[in-house]
């Protein structure tokens, strides 16, 4: 049925006491897949699946985790979707559906509201089942450990960060909270009145709430908010900027790492392309940042047509006015995925000689053996990416990481 296992389908329905009617999968869930499940008497559940492609599952972020939390947060003044079931082999978490959409947070009485349940959540004492060593440089050493193990091969930038996050490692804060560990818009139902539900629990860990704040101005750069410093002024509890901007820099590396391991973006290379790109020229700039370095934005040569452009367009025509209007749901996001792979071709073919030039001669007149040198380089480097990812890139192209 629509792909999902018929063992797992035989586990909701017992999970759920009547017969499935129909199970979607629908887009999202970068490391684990997300199906809407439909049943006989017309209800639906939400079911998150592990492909067997999540990394995080080997260090301790799996299912079974993040059932926990959900089970925690039941009785608790935190909205989020009921707990109903982990399967018995631990591949699969059944919850009720919440009603709502991922959408923007632009609203004040929205973005209030969602403040409202982080002071909720950062209120409550946090799980001992859940501590995890996960405070301060506790929390990266999963994240190095994941990077190690499990990324192909080394990313310069990566290391650039994690070498700068041990260096400005801020103590244990003064009380620990549960913190989400990717919260902000995008990952809060609403629906257009009230948050309905924070989803996506997968990397809940007893530690600094300041991380949660980072993680806020981070997603803010993805799905629009309101000024952060508006937001920040409903929290409940001092926002303390240095602590903040360690943790933005940690929440960057960490999705550079996240991005890096294989089967990240749920085998979506267009997605996965789009976000990275994003993510390593605004972690190149934080560093920039905190090294005090002014980086000179680079020369974008302006694109001329190749003997491949009009195949391209050929292409981009068919998936835009053929293919993708006759899908729906999941394929529909797949196609428009591959949509951007062919934008991004096409820009190499038009622009990447040129930029190949410049970086070669970046290569030759920055030390990368010095850190300040090394960042002003990946600074440009990640300009160059964001050229070549740029038509489709959309509205994410020359986004900002908002500062505190």
């Amino acid at each position: 049925m629509s792909g999902l296992e018929l063992e797992l389908l035989m586990w909701v329905e017992e999970c759920c006491g009547q017969g499935v009617a129909d199970a979607n999968r629908i887009p999202g869930g970068a490391s684990r897949q997300a199906w809407v499940v439909t049943l006989e008497d017309g209800g639906q559940q939400f079911l998150r699946m592990d492909a067997g492609t999540s990394a995080l599952s080997e260090v301790g972020y799996n299912l079974a985790r993040e059932a926990r939390v959900y089970r925690w947060l039941t009785d608790k003044p935190v909205r989020a979707a009921g707990f109903r079931g982990v399967s018995p082999d631990g591949r699969a978490l059944l919850l009720n559906f919440v009603e709502g959409t991922p959408g923007p947070l632009d609203d004040p009485a929205l973005a209030k509201d969602f403040m409202e349940q982080v002071n909720a959540l950062h209120a409550l004492e946090p799980p001992a089942d859940l501590a995890h060593d996960d405070l301060a440089q506790g929390e990266m050493k999963l994240w190095t450990r994941l990077y190690r193990e499990h990324c192909p091969e080394s990313d310069p930038l990566v290391d650039l960060g994690l070498r700068q996050l041990a260096e400005m490692a801020p103590k244990p804060p003064e009380r620990a909270v549960l913190v989400h560990g990717d919260l902000g818009p995008g990952n809060v139902l609403h629906d257009g009145h009230r948050v309905t539900g924070l989803c996506d629990w997968e990397l809940a860990h007893v530690g600094d709430p300041m991380e949660d704040l980072a993680w806020i101005t981070v997603r803010a750069m993805l799905t629009p908010f309101v000024d952060v410093g508006t937001a920040f002024g409903w929290y409940d509890g001092p926002v303390d900027a240095e602590r903040v901007r360690y943790w933005q820099l940690a929440c960057q590396v960490r999705n550079l790492i996240g991005l890096g391991v294989a089967g990240a973006a749920g085998g979506d290379l267009g997605m996965r392309m789009l976000f990275s790109t994003l993510h390593r020229r605004v972690t190149a700039e934080l560093l920039c940042e905190i090294l005090g370095v002014d980086a000179e934005p680079i020369d974008v040569p302006e694109p001329s047509d190749t003997e491949a452009s009009a195949a391209y367009e050929a292409v981009l025509d068919d998936l835009r006015t053929v293919i993708t209007p006759a899908l729906e749901g999941y394929a529909t996001a797949r196609a428009k995925s591959v949509a951007r792979l062919v934008r991004y071709l096409d820009m190499v073919d038009r622009i990447g000689p040129v930029l190949a030039d410049q970086d070669r001669a970046d290569r030759d007149r920055f030390d990368m053996g010095d850190d300040r040198q090394a960042a002003h380089y990946w600074a440009r480097a990640t300009q160059r990416e964001e050229a070549l990812m740029g038509p489709a890139m959309g509205r994410l192209g020359g986004t900002r990481l908002p500062r505190v």
